[in-house]
C-alpha cells in the first residue's frame, strides 16, 4: 500500500516509520526545512537552543517503544525540584527515586509534613491499574484532584502550580485530571532527560530509520483527499491513503477537523559564563508572584548545550507580558544578580505550544484520509506518538 503521511513532526515520524515497518511504501511531506515539527533544536554561537523549553518524560511508554534511549544518549535532570520561595531555593526531592534526601524535603517549607506524605500516597494511586484504567477515570480538573486529594493550599501553590506550569503549560490547573495523574505517573516511572545533542535527536533519529529519499522537506501540502495530496508548489501526489500529521490548525485547514484553543509559553535562552547552580535541578518559582515560572541550567545536564567552558540557561513563561524578554531577564535577576550580564541568545514565542484538552481518540478521518497528533489524544510527546502508531495501525487493517 502507498501511503502518503503530511508533517514530518512527532506523530508524523511515528507513523511513518510504523508503516514502513509493516511493508507499506511511505512518502513524508514537511513544509519546514527539516523533521521535529515543534520539537527541534538549532546551534546559535555554537549553543544548542532547543524551540521552547522541552524534556523528555523517560517513562513515556511510547517514548519507549519508539526511541534508541542508548544511541540518543540520554542526560538526565536529577530527581526532584529546587522551588524558590522566601527569597530562597529549598530543594524538594523524590523520595522513590533519591530516598537520601527525605529529611531536607521534610524539613523544606514547601507545604505540611502531611503533604509530603500524601505525595507519596498519590504516586502509589496514579500507578495502579493501567494506563487505559487511567484514561477511564472519573474526569475534574487538576486543582481539584488536589484539592480532593488533601495537598494544602501552600504545597498547590509554591509546588504543584509551578510544575505543572512548566509541564502542561496551564498555570490555572485547569487540565484534566486524568492528564495529572498521568504526568505523576511518569514522573514516578522514569526521570525527566534530554538527548545529549538536544530535543531535534527524537525525530532526527525516527527520520533516519526512513528509506532514504522517502522525506520531502520544504514541500508544503495545499490540500488532501482520499486519492493523495496536492503541492503547493503544483502538482499531485497519488496514494491509497493519506494521514494528516500536522499541528491542530493546519489539520483543520486540511481535512475540517476541530480546532481548540492552544496554550502558550516564551522561553528565554541565555549564554552565561558560569553557571548560577551546580545541580541539574529545574528551579521552580514558588513565590506565587511574577511571570518567571521556571529555569535550568541546561549545560549542567548536557554539556553539549553550550561550547566549552560556557553554561546555557533557559527561562520559561506563560505570562502575556513575556513579549518582553527584559521583564523574564529583571526577574531572573532576583534569583541570581549576575543574571543581568548574561547574554541574551534567543527568546522562543510559541503561541501554538500545545493544544489543550485531553480528547482522547487517538486518530480520526474517513475516506482514506486520516488525522493523528497530540491534539487527538493528549498534549505530550507520549501522546503525539501513540496517535501517530495508532493511525499507523487503522491504515494498516484498512487495506
Amino acid at each position: 500500500m502507498q501511503v502518503i503521511v503530511v508533517g514530518a513532526g512527532l506523530a508524523g515520524l511515528a507513523a511513518a516509520t510504523e508503516l514502513a515497518s509493516l511493508g507499506h511504501d511511505v512518502r513524508v511531506y514537511e513544509k519546514q526545512d527539516g523533521p521535529g515539527g515543534r520539537v527541534r533544536t538549532d546551534v546559535v554561537d555554537g549553543y544548542r537552543l532547543d524551540r521552547g523549553f522541552q524534556i523528555l518524560l523517560t517513562g513515556y511508554p511510547e517514548a519507549r517503544r519508539f526511541f534508541d534511549y542508548d544511541a540518543l544518549e540520554l542526560c538526565e535532570f536529577r530527581p526532584g525540584a529546587l522551588v524558590r520561595y522566601g527569597d530562597q531555593f529549598h530543594r524538594v526531592t523524590d523520595p522513590l527515586r533519591e530516598p537520601r534526601g527525605i529529611l531536607r524535603t521534610l524539613l523544606a517549607p514547601i507545604g505540611t509534613w502531611g503533604d509530603k506524605l500524601r505525595v507519596l500516597s498519590f504516586l502509589r494511586s496514579a500507578r495502579r491499574g493501567s494506563l487505559a484504567d487511567l484514561w477511564a477515570r472519573p474526569e475534574t480538573t487538576a486543582i481539584e484532584r488536589l484539592r480532593a486529594a488533601e495537598f494544602s493550599p501552600d504545597i498547590i501553590e509554591r509546588f504543584f502550580r509551578p510544575l505543572f506550569a512548566g509541564i502542561t503549560l496551564d498555570p490555572n490547573l485547569e487540565v484534566s485530571s486524568r492528564m495529572l495523574e498521568f504526568v505523576f505517573r511518569m514522573l514516578a516511572a522514569g526521570g525527566n532527560a534530554v538527548p545529549r545533542r538536544g530535543m531535534g535527536e527524537l525525530c532526527a533519529q525516527l527520520a533516519d530509520r526512513l528509506p532514504e529519499g522517502s522525506v520531502h522537506y520544504n514541500a508544503p501540502i495545499a490540500a488532501v483527499n482520499r486519492d493523495g495530496v496536492t503541492l503547493e508548489a503544483g502538482g499531485t501526489e497519488s496514494a491509497d491513503a493519506v494521514i494528516v500529521a500536522t499541528d491542530m490548525n493546519a489539520a483543520a485547514a486540511l481535512t475540517r477537523t476541530e480546532e481548540r484553543p492552544w496554550r502558550s509559553v516564551t522561553s528565554v535562552w541565555y549564554a552565561a559564563d558560569e553557571a548560577p547552580v551546580a545541580d541539574a535541578l529545574l528551579m521552580l518559582n514558588g513565590e506565587g508572584r511574577g511571570i518567571l515560572n521556571s529555569a535550568v541550567v541546561m549545560s549542567n545536564v548536557s554539556a553539549d548545550y553550550a561550547p566549552t567552558g560556557k553554561h546555557c540557561v533557559v527561562a520559561t513563561t506563560q505570562a502575556e507580558t513575556s513579549s518582553n524578554a527584559e521583564d523574564v531577564t529583571r526577574e531572573l535577576t532576583a534569583w541570581f544578580p549576575e543574571a543581568a550580564s548574561w547574554r541574551t541568545l534567543r527568546v522562543d514565542r510559541i503561541r501554538h505550544a500545545q493544544p489543550s484538552g485531553t480528547p482522547r481518540r487517538g486518530v480520526i478521518g474517513r475516506d482514506g484520509v486520516w488525522v493523528c497528533g497530540d491534539h487527538v489524544t493528549d498534549p505530550s510527546i507520549n501522546g503525539a506518538l501513540e496517535s501517530g502508531r495508532r493511525a499507523a495501525e487503522t491504515v494498516h487493517t484498512s487495506k
